[in-house]
């Protein structure tokens, strides 16, 4: 089964910035997808924590480590914004990681891995109407599943350096799958049972 790795909103990719870990996002050997409307969430405003670290981060890494999809969400905000200044992103992102999602699985034997920030993976309806074969994992989660498999040797340690600038919600754990992808232990577990 073909699988890839989508970071649904702009919370993991700041968390892991400000850890200093980006780069866990690679070692499941997935292709990471991040949808252009969730790169502009991160980075649109440079004096935010961690969002010229994700700026240089996926700078480095596209195309040949990451893929930043465009989206018509995303078409649709820039359009909004020029018409508007005031223009708000709110939840777009997770929209946009939707349209990506359809994409990825619109090929036969496909799945993918969501990765959401902790605080808001049981906030949004996106949860509810996901397609067969879908892993989502909340980012302390995802962690904790690398560190499970031996890829990293402690996602508490990651956590930690991320607690002072994120707050204690990125330690909340959090692991849902759809049909296919029955809820076990841990995120990698999920993965091959799809």
């Amino acid at each position: 089964m073909k699988l890839s790795l989508i970071v649904t909103d702009s919370g993991p990719l700041i968390t892991l910035a400000v850890a200093g870990a980006l780069d866990v996002l690679f070692l499941p050997g997935l292709p990471v997808i991040v949808p252009d409307m969730v790169r502009h969430e991160v980075i649109a405003d440079a004096s935010k924590p961690g969002a010229m670290l994700v700026a240089d981060w996926i700078r480095v890494n596209e195309p040949h480590r990451l893929t930043v999809a465009p989206t018509e969400v995303f078409e649709e905000f820039m359009l909004l914004k020029s018409l508007n200044p005031a223009t708000r992103a709110k939840n777009r992102g997770e929209h946009a990681a939707g349209e990506v999602l359809a994409r990825a699985l619109e090929g036969q034997d496909t799945g993918a891995v969501l990765v959401f920030e902790d605080s808001a993976v049981r906030k949004t309806n996106f949860l509810l109407r996901l397609p067969d074969a879908v892993v989502v994992a909340s980012t302390s989660e995802f962690l904790f599943g690398l560190e499970l498999r031996g890829a990293i040797s402690s996602a508490q340690a990651i956590l930690d350096r991320a607690v002072d600038v994120r707050g204690n919600e990125v330690l909340v754990r959090y692991l849902a799958a759809t049909d296919q992808a029955d809820r076990v232990q841990d995120w990698s577990q999920a993965l091959r049972k799809i």
